[in-house]
């Protein structure tokens, strides 16, 4: 008749709660906006952008007519009246009246109509 071993992990993790296993606590996670912090203040040590360290999007606006969006992973929906595009951070939708893409690449699109609001989600 085999013996069933029973494992002794948890009693060397109590005894351990200061040393090894630490930063394994499951109750304290790293939260998005930490780690948002430290990409920025890693960036400014090595004197690179955070945009291209994190690939957080970029929207440059031309007046309220055209949107250039960069580093994006996909367009989620696309109606005369709104787009919502999926980035590695959060979803992007814009709204207006008349929207076009006018074109769009692997990391780049351009947004064309009436834009009347830009917001995240």
């Amino acid at each position: 008749m085999r013996q069933k071993l029973k494992s002794s992990h948890e009693k060397f993790k109590k005894n351990a709660k200061n040393t090894l296993y630490k930063g394994f606590d499951k109750k304290s996670k790293i939260k998005p906006s930490d780690r948002q912090s430290f990409l920025e203040e890693f960036s400014k040590k090595i004197h690179i952008p955070t945009d291209i360290l994190a690939g957080a999007p970029i929207i440059t606006a031309t007046g309220r007519n055209e949107i250039s969006l960069e580093n994006y992973k996909g367009l989620i929906e696309f109606i005369d009246e709104l787009i919502k595009v999926q980035t590695k951070q959060c979803r992007i939708c814009i709204e207006g009246k008349h929207l076009n893409i006018l074109y769009f690449t692997e990391d780049e699109m351009r947004i064309t109509g009436y834009i009347q609001a830009i917001y995240y989600q």
